[in-house]
């Protein structure tokens, strides 16, 4: 029967056999594939693809204004407002838009809430929202009557 170590008498111990003090000692080395381990990789991810616009179709433009957009509808600060926090937006950018006559193009959300994020609920029913620069520091949202819309409704067909 051995004995346990604590009841064997310390100057016994010395004289047992066991690794030497400098092989206590020594301590092993951690692999080098460790050293180089960052909590996050430093190298973007391969599969992150280039960014590639939204390609802009004619099927999606909604209205063809003859004019200028100032001629329909007038900006609303207080929107604006809104739609720089993020408030007051569009769902998807454009997903329908609106052509002017100097071809700058403005996304469209309507006041029944077709297209448009309003979770504080600032839209009217009668009210047709242009979003100019959306995702920006500089989002304009043009408000104008939907009843002034209708003449500007573009006839050709959706595909």
């Amino acid at each position: 029967m051995r004995r346990p170590y604590f009841l064997i008498p310390a100057f016994l111990l010395a004289l047992m056999p066991g690794p030497s003090r400098a092989e206590q000692q020594s301590l092993d080395r951690t692999a080098p594939p460790h050293f180089e381990a960052f909590p996050v990789s430093p190298w973007p991810p391969d599969w992150l693809y280039p960014f590639r616009a939204t390609p802009i179709r004619p099927e999606r433009i909604v209205y063809r204004l003859k004019g200028s957009v100032r001629q329909v509808a007038k900006v609303d600060p207080v929107l604006s407002k809104a739609c720089r926090r993020g408030a007051f937006v569009q769902r998807l950018n454009w997903i329908f838009r609106v052509q002017s006559a100097d071809d700058r193009p403005y996304g469209i959300g309507w006041g029944s809430g077709v297209n448009l994020h309003d979770p504080e609920k600032r839209s009217t029913l009668d009210k047709v929202y242009l979003f100019d620069r959306q995702d920006t520091g500089l989002c304009a949202v043009w408000v104008a009557p939907l009843e002034t819309l209708r003449r500007y409704l573009d006839p050709s067909p959706a595909r």
